[in-house]
């Protein structure tokens, strides 16, 4: 377990969420739905960051903290998404299937990395990276936010 999973997992414990809420995705599977994920919204091999070429996207105007605007960027707030965290430790960035109402808490509770929050039908694809920049792919969130977009 990388170091920004061990980040992840203590914040989870701080937070008292059960896995109804997140559940890290088994392991066997997670290396088939990273490639999945991989081949669908970017360009190319396997990369460290894959903001850097994703198929389509657009950018989202500079927020001091993005997850505080989750709950008005995420087109629906009652289905579980996915969230991918990047931790170069790990054989695949681990993926959590999540209520997207908590990530904002989880995220407060952990030091700075990137992140990717997944729509689980693949309909759109967030991501915050390291230079604090915030990318989004798909028409669904792109005309859900248009008056947030640069």
């Amino acid at each position: 377990m990388g170091e920004v999973t061990k980040e992840v997992e203590e914040a989870i414990a701080t937070l008292k969420l059960d896995k109804s809420i997140i559940s890290k995705i088994d392991a066997q599977y997670n290396g088939i739905l990273y490639y999945e994920l991989l081949a669908f919204f970017v360009n190319g091999e396997d990369r460290r960051w894959w903001w850097e070429a994703f198929k389509s996207s657009f950018e989202f105007k500079m927020f001091d903290y993005p997850p505080d605007h989750f709950s008005e960027i995420i087109p629906d707030l009652t289905r579980k998404v996915w969230l991918m965290i990047e931790d170069v430790q790990d054989d695949f960035y681990p993926i959590y299937d999540v209520d997207p109402n908590y990530i904002r808490d989880i995220l407060n509770e952990c030091f700075g990395f990137e992140y990717y929050i997944i729509d689980k039908d693949y309909k759109w694809l967030l991501c915050e990276n390291h230079h604090d920049s915030l990318f989004g792919v798909g028409d669904i969130l792109k005309e859900h936010n248009l008056s947030l977009l640069v």
